[in-house]
Order: C-alpha cells, then sequence, then structure tokens
C-alpha cells in the first residue's frame, strides 16, 4: 500500500496513531485519575479523532466507495469525542448542582 498509494497509508498511519494516542491518553486518565491538563488533551484528541474520521466518511461518501467501514468510522469518531465531552457536561439528572 505504501508504494501504490503512499498518501493513502501515510493517512492510515496518521489515524492509527490518532486513536492510539487517544486511546493511551483515556487509559491514563482512568488508571491514574485526573490530572491537570489531562481533560484538555483527551478533548483535543477525540476533536482530532472526530474531524479526521467525519472528513474520511465525507470523502468516501462522495466518490461511492468504502461501503460500511468509512461510515462505522465517522459514528465512532464522533461517539469518541462525545465520551471525552460527556464529564464536561451538566448532568441530565441534576446531580452536581
Amino acid at each position: 500500500m505504501f508504494t501504490d498509494a503512499p498518501g493513502r497509508a501515510a493517512g492510515s498511519v496518521v489515524g492509527l496513531v490518532a486513536w492510539a494516542a487517544l486511546l493511551g491518553v483515556a487509559t491514563a486518565r482512568y488508571a491514574r485519575g485526573e490530572r491537570r491538563g489531562w481533560r484538555a488533551t483527551t478533548i483535543g484528541l477525540a476533536g482530532l479523532v472526530a474531524a479526521g474520521d467525519v472528513g474520511l466518511t465525507a470523502i468516501h461518501l462522495k466518490a461511492g466507495v468504502g461501503g460500511l467501514r468509512p461510515i462505522v468510522s465517522g459514528v465512532l469518531g464522533i461517539l469518541a469525542l462525545v465520551l471525552a465531552l460527556a464529564p464536561t457536561l451538566p448532568s441530565a439528572r441534576g446531580e452536581g448542582e
């Protein structure tokens, strides 16, 4: 893939690194508890992953290729962002007031 489509391969590697970084930060945040700057890092990485995945989905849908995988990728990217933002959003049950 790196010889046939190097740009596409590099994009795949960057996307995988972004997902791995998000997993690492979220895991460290869970294991070590809330520390200064970790929430912003988690939200930033989740936003980057979501933007990349939604962009990938849009490109594949416009080209009419890819099938279900790019759509699942976009949904998972948005879900990652929502989960990263969840602790910062007010509770629907009125807790914390």
